[in-house]
């Protein structure tokens, strides 16, 4: 991969800055979902166990970024949490109180790092005071790791040591898996917009041998192929694209939908090419299934992201539910990513039994799209 790892560096007595994605959803001062906090927790224990002084950042949110501390997007929830799951106190600091100390912990939180003014420009400034913290610097953000922000790309360049925490090294690995195993390869895309994914689905044309499209990026292609689709969520602006990807046979697109006239109400089967103008597409239908199964059952590695119909409504949750199950009964390794996915992986049973599923959003696509991720960059620069 080209950087350093966690395990290559000496860390005994050092003081380690850590940035973690700690950005989990909270609701009236709780955090409702732990995923990210837990997947950090390796890292985070690996550190102190090496008997280094550990201060630990994080952004949560998108506050305003001035320099005030702004309640509602304090980590103070989140390292509520952490003391439960650590059994220990763990003081929480602004930038400014930490450089203002003379002694502090063994174990830290520094406030949300999108306070600081400079944050999200990469300031040079800001870097290097982050950079004086630690004597080495741990990058384990995967999910952030596509934003060249002070904490996650500038911070790497000013420190002395930079490295790769166990989590940002087993996303990669997992992701580079899936890139690398074209033989049997097969991408399953869906969710709302097709224009935020068209270059991903461009780029997994050409590396994967199936790329099968659901949801609202699916119901543009039905409506490229000049057919009505009534009151579907479709991209207007995207037509002209769909209609490209068309003409691709690795793409593959359901012929039979469940449509309904009301979200609300149960829906029926019907191909594609018998939609009635006041019907929108809420599902993939049972047929268009069938036609689908053989191609995952013989998958050599599948990569899923986004849920294949509207599976928050429990009468469309059937083809998504149907999905998640042929992925994990095939032989292939499975890579889930996004929070809509995991979501849907999670409401159909199979969270724990996919192969891997990735903390990333943003960051996923953009490496599965083969784009340089900054923090990854300057990772790999810092080493040589």
């Amino acid at each position: 991969m080209g950087y350093k790892k966690l395990n290559e560096i000496d860390l005994s007595n050092k003081s380690v800055l850590l940035r973690l994605d700690l950005n989990a959803p909270i609701e009236n001062g709780t955090v409702t979902n732990q995923e990210r906090i837990i997947r950090s927790l390796p890292t985070l224990n690996y550190i102190i166990e090496s008997g280094a002084r550990l201060l630990i950042m994080s952004h949560l949110g998108r506050p305003e970024e001035n320099g005030m501390l702004q309640q509602n997007f304090s980590l103070a929830p989140v390292v509520k949490e952490l003391e439960q799951l650590l059994n220990r106190r763990i003081p929480l600091y602004s930038l400014d109180e930490l450089e203002s100390l003379e002694h502090a912990s063994n174990l830290l939180v520094i406030e949300n790092t999108r306070f600081n003014i400079g944050e999200k420009t990469n300031d040079i400034n800001l870097s290097k005071r982050l950079a004086s913290l630690g004597d080495v610097f741990v990058m384990d953000a995967f999910a952030t790791s596509h934003r060249a922000h002070a904490s996650t790309t500038g911070v790497i360049t000013c420190s002395d040591e930079a490295c790769a925490g166990l989590l940002l090294d087993e996303e990669l690995n997992a992701l580079t898996k899936v890139k690398e195993d074209s033989k049997g390869s097969v991408a399953i895309l869906g969710g709302a917009k097709i224009s935020s994914k068209l270059s991903l689905i461009d780029s997994l044309s050409n590396s994967m041998e199936k790329v099968i499209l659901g949801g609202g990026i699916a119901n543009t292609c039905i409506a490229a192929m000049g057919v009505e689709v009534g009151k579907s969520l479709i991209e207007e602006s995207m037509l002209s694209e769909a209609k490209e990807l068309l003409k691709n046979p690795k793409i593959i697109i359901p012929d039979s939908v469940v449509v309904s006239e009301d979200p609300n109400r149960p829906g029926r089967v019907t191909s594609v090419n018998s939609i009635n103008q006041n019907e929108a597409i809420f599902d993939i239908a049972p047929n268009s299934l069938i036609d689908i199964e053989p191609i995952i059952k013989n998958a050599g590695t599948i990569l899923w992201n986004g849920p294949i119909g509207f599976f928050e409504k429990d009468n469309f949750d059937k083809g998504t539910i149907q999905i998640a199950k042929m992925i994990i009964s095939s032989k292939a390794f499975s890579v889930a990513g996004g929070g809509d996915t995991i979501s849907a992986a999670d409401k159909a049973g199979v969270l724990d039994q996919l192969d891997y599923v990735s903390t990333a959003g943003g960051a996923f696509l953009e490496f599965m799209e083969g784009k340089e991720l900054p923090a990854i960059e300057a990772l790999r620069n810092k080493a040589n």
